[in-house]
Order: C-alpha cells, then structure tokens, then sequence
C-alpha cells in the first residue's frame, strides 16, 4: 500500500537530530536537547500508524513483509557502525566489552540494558533504536486489534495517560534512567503519534506557535543528565510530547510548509537515522578535551558525511531492490 510522501515530515525529523547533536556536544541553549528523540518518537508513530492502518483499510496488514522492509530499511546502516566501533573500540575505548555492546545494539535492547545495568555508553545511544524496535515488532499485531474496536482512539488516550503515570510512578520511586529508557515507559509518545494517525487533527497556527516555543524552552532549559532529572523525565517529556503531536498534526496538514519542506530541511531528515548513529561514538571522543567548534565542526561534517555514505550508497539501493521486489509496497518511514 502506498502513501504519498510529505516533505514537512523530514522537515520534522530535521529540527529534531539537530536538537539532539546539539545537545551531545553541549552547546549552550541547547542543554535540553534530548527533546529532539520525543519529535521522534511521535514521529514514528504517526507515520507506522497511518501506513498500518492504510494496509488495513485495503485488505490486511502484511505482517511479514513490514517486518521484511523494516529490517531492511533499518538493520544495514546499523550494523555497519556497529562493525566500525567494534574494530576501533581497541584503540578509542579500550575499556569497553565491546562484544557485549554490539549484541545489545545489534539485538535492540540497550533500553532496558542501560535502565537496569551499569555498561559503556559508547554505542548506548541505540536504546532510543530499542524502543522503536520494539512497537514496530507489537504494532502491525495490536493495531488490527484496536482498529476492530469502537473507539479505538479513545483506547489510545487511555493508554497514553496510563503510560505516561507509569512512567511518573517510575521516575518517583527510582533512578531516572529507569524510567528515561525503557520501552515501557517511553512509548507515550509513540502512542500519541498513533492517536494523530488515526484524528488528524487540524491544527490552528496559534496552537502552532505555542508547541514551537515550549519546544524552544524546553531545548534551552539544562537538564538531563546533568539536573533536574526527575522533572525531565516526567513534565518535560510529557509537554515535549504534546507539543510535538501539534507540530506534526500540522506537518501532517501542510505538507508543503515552507520551511519544513525547504530542500535542505528535506535532506538532512533523511539523513537523520545515519546521523543519530554515527555522531555519538564521537562526540564522546571529542567533547572533554576539544573546544565546542571542534567538536561541534568535526562531529557535524563526519555523521553527515557517514549519514550521505550509508543513504546513497546503502539505503537507495535497497530501496530500489525493495521496491522491484514488493511493487505495491512502499515504506513512508
């Protein structure tokens, strides 16, 4: 089933691995940067859902082919960085297990692994990998499921609110990275994405201007994992979520936004997923001993550079093979 593409969309996931890279390398004003993997995660399931449930309405979700393109679309540019930091670890981070690392990356569940264990973070920025992962593995067999229902967004919002307490009670009664990085206390905003999905709602530019700024608050604001934590993983997250199903409900709407679908805005979000992977390793190889510039400049040029590698090089092709081999399937993510 194929879904017409929107700009605004990559547009969306521009703004959010840039707040992210920003946040790494600490720059200041963007101390709070951690928000960018929220938009992301309302993201993605705003546009699994719409796919998911457009397969349904045209005669059932392929479960096995999803996973197919999915894996596909996800697990190549993965494991080559995976490889890259296993060969380099003996030199960069000789105190890492290595191998231990790269099973936890390559089997998505650095998650629950980083929420309950002490371990090298080198490649630790892949948790956020784990709880996508893992609603792409649950939803094309719950979704089919609530779509049979009466209401099923009012189950939706139910299970938003429920989520979203268990991750408060978590956040209260523990450490914070208990409740920061599991999958189970981080899929509210992949459940809000679902409910934009299934509403879209219309969007007033009002509305709009107000999640901009309390996205750009909340991106200033120091937090995690330096202060504030337990409020960052409970008030911060939820209004990060809110705002970010506004803005997508509006991207939604608007595909042709004129900054959004702006071609550069377009391009770096598909270069997003390579970005995210490959800028972390290095950032914590730069950022306690180069001024910001450096670290900023260096780790800038080479995950775009390494981002374009994998897109252009990796990425088209497959698609391309992907699309000779399942014609009436087109993946929007």
């Amino acid at each position: 089933m194929s879904m017409p593409y929107n700009p605004a969309l990559d547009g969306v996931r521009a703004l959010s691995i840039l707040a992210v890279v920003l946040f790494h390398c600490e720059v200041p004003g963007a101390r709070g940067g951690f928000i960018g993997l929220d938009v992301f995660f309302v993201l993605s399931g705003y546009l699994i859902t719409a796919l998911l449930a457009a397969e349904h309405r045209h005669g059932g979700i392929e479960i096995g082919r999803f996973y197919a393109r999915r894996a596909l679309r996800l697990y190549p540019t993965l494991l080559l960085m995976v490889a890259v930091y296993v060969g380099l670890a003996p030199i960069f981070w000789p105190a890492d297990d290595r191998w231990l690392s790269a099973v936890l990356a390559a089997l998505y569940v650095y998650d629950y692994a980083l929420a309950f264990w002490e371990l090298a973070y080198t490649i630790g920025h892949t948790w956020s990998l784990g709880v996508e992962e893992k609603f792409y593995l649950l939803w094309p067999l719950v979704l089919p499921l609530l779509l049979r229902t009466r209401h099923p967004v009012r189950w939706l919002v139910s299970a938003f609110v429920a989520v979203t307490a268990w991750r408060y009670g978590s956040a209260l009664s523990g450490p914070w990275s208990q409740a920061y990085f599991r999958f189970d206390t981080r899929m509210s905003g992949i459940l809000l994405g679902a409910i934009a999905a299934l509403t879209q709602i219309k969007v007033s530019k009002h509305l709009l201007a107000v999640a901009c700024v309390a996205l750009l608050v909340l991106m200033a604001l120091p937090s995690l994992p330096t202060s504030h934590q337990t409020e960052a993983v409970t008030l911060r997250i939820t209004l990060a979520e809110l705002s970010a199903f506004v803005l997508i409900c509006f991207a939604a709407e608007h595909g042709g936004a004129t900054f959004l679908a702006s071609r550069p805005m377009v391009y770096i979000g598909r270069l997003s997923y390579g970005i995210y992977l490959w800028h972390f390793p290095l950032v914590l190889l730069l950022r306690d001993t180069q001024p910001l510039w450096i670290t900023l400049g260096v780790t800038l040029a080479f995950s775009f550079t390494m981002a374009a590698i994998c897109l252009h090089l990796v990425d088209m092709p497959l698609k391309r093979w992907r699309q000779k081999a399942w014609p009436q399937a087109r993946s929007i993510a």
